[in-house]
């Protein structure tokens, strides 16, 4: 079995409204914002090993060019939102590189 993230079946599944997000409203995020990065942003970093779900950090621009990260799992078909955070240049180098 491939654990390869599917980013395709999780556009379906999200464009479906097959999908499970919580704690957005603490962190300024719309719901729609979450949806506009899956469908449109592109996986900077893949998990393939995560446990319980393989995960994927998916990033794109909203708001005045603002990136927003979303991270998320696919468990048959669900996809889980595991958290969704706005640029941070304390942790990024630039929206594309994580400071190690």
């Amino acid at each position: 079995m491939s654990n390869k993230i599917d980013l395709f079946r999780i556009r379906q599944l999200v464009k479906d409204g097959k999908y499970l997000i919580k704690r957005l409203a603490e962190r300024g995020i719309r719901e729609s914002e979450v949806a506009q990065i899956i469908l449109k942003g592109r996986i900077i970093e893949e998990t393939p090993d995560a446990r319980p779900y393989p995960k994927c950090l998916i990033m794109d621009f909203v708001r005045k060019n603002q990136p927003l990260y979303v991270s998320c799992a696919i468990e048959g078909s669900i996809v889980f939102i595991i958290t969704v955070h706005w640029y941070d240049p304390n942790k990024w180098i630039d929206p594309w590189t994580r400071r190690r």
